[in-house]
């Protein structure tokens, strides 16, 4: 690599390095990988996208030690950061990793873990396409929100936007997709998923005695009489899982095996372990999953209404990694 050309390379690597506020032994170690590979191969292309590569692997093979001693593979540098910080998109990434990967002749474990990585993300692409008309269906349409005016900090917390309930439901999938890792990259499972999220969140604005305005009043799903003036929210929120798979073509019994056994006891475990809160016992309430690295736009049930609780950065499950 000419000596004009590695300069603005390590230019451009200091400042992505600055941006994620790495550690020196993990940018020593991408930066040494870069220069090899560089050095035998033509990297074709912004220079960029491929520092975020050898960032990635560098990143991923960093041991971090933890409280007691014990140890965490990997620095906490995401790969969400690392594309957002090097302008890199997802798809982009997979096909340089691709390359990267031959390159450098990492392990099959790694190459492994990649495509599992990106199996992950093809079927999020393809839940996320089933997820909007269903959301659409049941909830109004967060494009038709009206504009939300800036408040000062005094002032009371802002009712919660269909848009904001939206983002909510699929930050939530994610973040419980991500942690099984036997549904992550299975479309029929994830889509399943996706409809517990979705009757949990129903639950939640069914119970709301001053939200009827955040569903669609033409669901079918809404229980009799919800569209008069006398009607009184249940005290427990319904499920609506059949319906759901009815109407959107799941498979009742798979649906309902998935909410049984693996969306209620990873929720109650996240109550156990403080992760999420609320105040009741039969899930009236919708919570926000705490996330090291994606955080998700909390909404909080208070009696009366839907709260927006607090935003954080928040992506796809397969940028957790």
């Amino acid at each position: 690599m000419p000596s004009g050309e590695e300069r603005r390379a390590s230019d451009s690597f200091d400042k992505l390095c600055q941006d994620l506020n790495l550690d020196p032994e993990t940018g020593a170690e991408a930066w040494g990988s870069f220069q090899r590979i560089g050095s035998t191969y033509t990297l074709e292309g912004e220079t960029l996208h491929w520092l975020a590569c050898a960032l990635y692997v560098a990143c991923r093979k960093s041991i971090t030690p933890t409280v007691g001693k014990g140890t965490m593979e990997g620095n906490g540098v995401s790969l969400t950061r690392i594309l957002r910080s090097s302008k890199l998109s997802l798809i982009q990434f997979f096909s340089k990793m691709k390359k990267w990967t031959d390159m450098a002749n990492l392990s099959q474990d790694f190459r492994k873990r990649v495509e599992q990585l990106e199996r992950n993300f093809e079927v999020s692409t393809v839940i996320f396409r089933k997820f909007e008309p269903i959301f659409l269906d049941m909830f109004q349409n967060r494009h038709q929100d009206p504009p939300r005016l800036q408040r000062s900090r005094k002032q009371r917390r802002l009712p919660c936007s269909v848009r904001d309930a939206f983002s909510f439901c699929w930050t939530l999938f994610v973040y419980i997709k991500g942690n099984f890792r036997m549904i992550g990259d299975d479309l029929v499972n994830s889509y399943h998923l996706l409809l517990c999220c979705l009757d949990l969140m129903f639950g939640n604005a069914l119970l709301c005695p001053n939200r009827k305005d955040l569903l669609n009043q033409g669901f079918e799903g809404l229980p009799p009489g919800f569209g008069s003036q006398d009607y009184k929210p249940p005290v427990h929120p319904p499920c609506i899982i059949e319906k759901l798979c009815d109407l959107h073509d799941g498979l009742i019994v798979e649906a309902k095996g998935i909410k049984e056994h693996y969306w209620k006891p990873y929720i109650k475990k996240l109550f156990e372990r403080k992760v999420s809160k609320m105040d009741c016992t039969h899930l009236n309430c919708t919570f926000t999953p705490y996330c090291p690295v994606n955080t998700a736009v909390c909404l909080c049930y208070n009696n009366d209404d839907l709260f927006l609780v607090c935003k954080v950065n928040c992506t796809d499950a397969y940028a957790c990694d």
